[in-house]
């Protein structure tokens, strides 16, 4: 074997070496992205709790209020919202309930109850909502029970500079009913 045929074996091995690693690269990303694509697109993080404070009513009594918030870009319809009220040894005491027809994207809406005297945590118990126009005729997302949280822990408050910046969040802003 000569010098020359000794050194384009050497550049079809380095061929072939570069070949598959692009093919390994691409197989990677072709297995990967839909995994990102649904991580990103999951269901318990699209309806964020953006306030759960209590307050005291112009009477003096405890009242607990809430806000869910459509943060993404799509619309859900028939949105209903149970959050139980927990005391000290987490058993139920009392719930706010809640609903809005519609929320598109950046809209929130409000839930307030008056707040039993022994309440401690508060849990969203269940949240349902459907994709898209109302008669679409598509099943319902049912979530929860969620952990109980103290009161004044929310999940996500307001969009930053960033997630407004890559599209990850809508601001909030009041349901129109």
């Amino acid at each position: 074997m000569n010098a020359e045929q000794g050194e384009a074996d050497g550049r079809m091995k380095k061929r072939r070496r570069r070949r598959r690693i692009g093919y390994g690269v691409a197989a990677a990303f072709a297995l990967l992205a839909p995994l990102w694509v649904m991580a990103a697109m999951d269901d318990t993080d699209n309806i964020a709790l953006a306030r759960n404070e209590v307050v005291r009513s112009p009477g003096g009594e405890r009242m607990w209020r809430g806000t869910f918030w459509n943060h993404t870009d799509s619309l859900y319809t028939g949105l209903s919202a149970v959050v139980l009220f927990l005391d000290a040894e987490g058993r139920p005491v009392g719930q706010a309930r809640g609903a809005a027809r519609r929320l598109d994207p950046g809209e929130a809406f409000g839930l307030e109850a008056a707040l039993p005297a022994d309440a401690a945590r508060m849990q969203v118990y269940q949240l349902r909502w459907t994709t898209g126009p109302a008669d679409a005729g598509t099943a319902p997302h049912v979530l929860g029970p969620y952990q109980a949280w103290e009161f004044g822990h929310v999940t996500d408050r307001a969009c930053g500079d960033v997630r407004l910046a890559i599209g990850s969040c809508t601001p909030m802003r009041e349901v129109r009913d």
